[in-house]
């Protein structure tokens, strides 16, 4: 039996797609990943959907069967490679802003709070959901992991407005610093000014208080007087 080479070749075709979704995700995941390990999980999903493809083009009889192995394959490698790169882009985000206080992130990249960190818990539950079950895509072609390679995307683009953020959160931390160190000294300088006034004052309290002790102790002429007499 020969192989329905339009067929296959149409297939091929579609799945082109999901294989490239899934080579920038796997990319991704080892760009983002701290250690620059090569994650082999997705690696040797990618070479079983590969065997998957041969097979189909060997055994023409078989080829549905393959072709559809092969997609399943493709699917969890994507599944894995977004896995591993949610977890490391996600830990990175909060590593980069987790020097910073609540009040400065709320003040400079309100963003964080109202969307990103709220995105970042919804992907880390997907990803549980990866976890437990295994990938059933009966409506065609990619579409099991196309809506998370949406996901990956958006973890990109958080992983960017970060980046564009901090030299923001660092201006302001600095204007903060300097207010800080302005209103400390300001305060010292109040304080030394009142500290003045309150010695001058305390001065002329105890100089008319003592000056005023000496007139009523100080004895008149007629005392005087009458005390030689």
């Amino acid at each position: 039996m020969s192989i329905d080479s339009e067929k296959y070749f149409k297939k091929i075709k579609e799945l082109f797609s999901l294989y490239e979704r899934v080579k920038l995700c796997i990319i991704y995941a080892e760009n983002f990943d701290p250690k620059d390990e090569l994650y082999i999980a997705p690696i040797n999903q990618l070479r079983s959907s590969l065997d998957h493809f041969f097979k189909a083009a060997a055994y023409p009889s078989d080829m549905d069967y393959e072709l559809k192995e092969a997609q399943e394959h493709l699917d969890r490698a994507g599944y894995d490679a977004f896995e591993i790169m949610a977890s490391n882009l996600g830990n990175i985000l909060i590593d980069k802003l987790d020097k910073y206080s609540t009040s400065t992130l709320t003040k400079v990249f309100p963003e964080y709070y109202s969307i990103i960190k709220p995105k970042l818990i919804e992907i880390r539950a997907k990803i549980a959901e990866i976890r437990k079950r295994k990938k059933n895509s009966e409506t065609g072609i990619d579409y099991a992991f196309s809506s998370y390679f949406d996901e990956v995307l958006k973890l990109l683009e958080f992983n960017k407005q970060a980046d564009y953020h901090i030299p923001s959160l660092e201006e302001y931390i600095y204007k903060m610093k300097k207010e800080q160190r302005g209103n400390r000294r300001e305060r010292i300088f109040q304080g030394i000014i009142i500290g003045i006034i309150s010695a001058i004052i305390g001065g002329l309290v105890v100089y008319f208080i003592t000056n005023f002790n000496n007139k009523v102790k100080e004895p008149t002429k007629k005392e005087i007087f009458n005390e030689k007499s």
